[in-house]
């Protein structure tokens, strides 16, 4: 019975000693004349251009991506309005994000012809 609690007891002090390394991405998104539009679609990239996952901005531009490993990202934002095509461009943004880092990342969107 000791050593049962002993075991026990070691994988909970060893489960609660474990470090969360991962980041959270944060920022806003908005279009060149400085409205912030809700709905825009921003898209995370690994380095090797992978396509990871995607969010949705909030009403005032925010977007958040949590659970992010170590490493370098592309972040890239784009949407359509009233059949205008609003986007960051064919350049995304690549950032580091190390471990239980917060990044913040600004991005601006133009319009398309």
């Amino acid at each position: 019975m000791k050593k049962l609690f002993f075991i026990i007891l070691t994988l909970i002090i060893a489960a609660s000693c474990t470090k969360d390394d991962d980041g959270t991405i944060f920022g806003t998104a908005s279009a060149d004349d400085g409205n912030v539009l809700s709905g825009i679609t921003v898209k995370l990239y690994a380095e090797s251009t992978q396509f990871l996952r995607d969010t949705t901005t909030d009403t005032e531009g925010n977007f958040t991506f949590t659970g992010v490993e170590e490493g370098n990202y592309y972040i890239g934002a784009t949407i359509t309005v009233d059949g205008v095509v609003w986007d960051s461009g064919n350049l995304p943004q690549i950032f580091y994000v190390g471990g239980e880092t917060e990044r913040e990342v600004v991005l601006t969107l133009t319009q398309k012809n």
